[in-house]
């Protein structure tokens, strides 16, 4: 049956993720990834933001893969961007998803990757912009004198050595910068939903004191509509 399935697959900074139609998600490391890990189907829908070898190699073996491109609009989705292909279509493609689990309604979207990225989404369809920053470990990595890609978390508090207090500290910059975007938001809207996703949103969820909605590869879902829908 899989070979008569649609085959979703997002390229991400340091993992590329797929599903078939109906089917689990599958992920790898972009260092441990071969083309002949990917299923056989009828259809291939991919995104990218990095390594266009990937996608080449990908090519290869589904010559008539569909690479989808950020639009300036698409159905209900409105972009913010003059230049639409200037926003990351992994940001795009999270904002379909998002609209397309929760439709006419406000929406925060939080994607916890190598980088956090946050965008705001109106009921009415029409992407208010959004921010990019650091991701956990690129935050880490960014004072060359206490540097480590470390992700670990759990470093609340006032720390009495010095790596746990970088650590610790940087751990509360990034929860604070998103709890900060969290509550500026709510305060700015109703009929809304806050939603995470991303290698990192299960952790950030922890933290919150506010309800938020996960979904683990919003990216996928909006991969998996867009796919559906043109």
């Amino acid at each position: 049956m899989a070979q008569f399935s649609n085959l979703f697959i997002d390229i991400g900074h340091s993992a590329i993720k797929w599903r078939l139609t109906d089917s689990a998600d599958a992920t790898q490391l972009i260092d441990d990834f071969r083309p002949d890990s990917l299923p056989a189907c009828s259809a291939v829908w991919l995104s990218h933001v990095a390594h266009v070898d990937v996608v080449e190699a990908i090519k290869q073996k589904f010559p008539s893969l569909a690479i989808i491109r950020t639009p300036a609009e698409y159905k209900t989705l409105r972009v913010a961007y003059p230049i639409p292909n200037e926003l990351g279509v992994d940001r795009f493609l999270a904002m379909l998803g998002a609209q397309k689990h929760h439709p006419n309604k406000n929406l925060l979207i939080i994607d916890i990757g190598s980088a956090l990225t946050i965008d705001v989404v109106a009921e009415t369809g029409k992407h208010q912009g959004g921010l990019i920053m650091p991701g956990l470990s690129a935050l880490r990595s960014s004072f060359e004198k206490f540097a480590t890609s470390s992700n670990l978390r759990g470093f609340s508090g006032l720390q009495n050595a010095t790596k746990a207090a970088w650590l610790g500290g940087t751990e509360s910059m990034f929860i604070a910068s998103i709890k900060t975007q969290i509550d500026d938001f709510l305060d700015c809207y109703t009929n809304s939903k806050v939603i995470l996703t991303g290698g990192g949103a299960k952790d950030v969820a922890s933290s919150m004191k506010v309800a938020v909605e996960i979904y683990d590869n919003l990216v996928l879902d909006g991969i998996e509509y867009y796919a559906q829908t043109s």
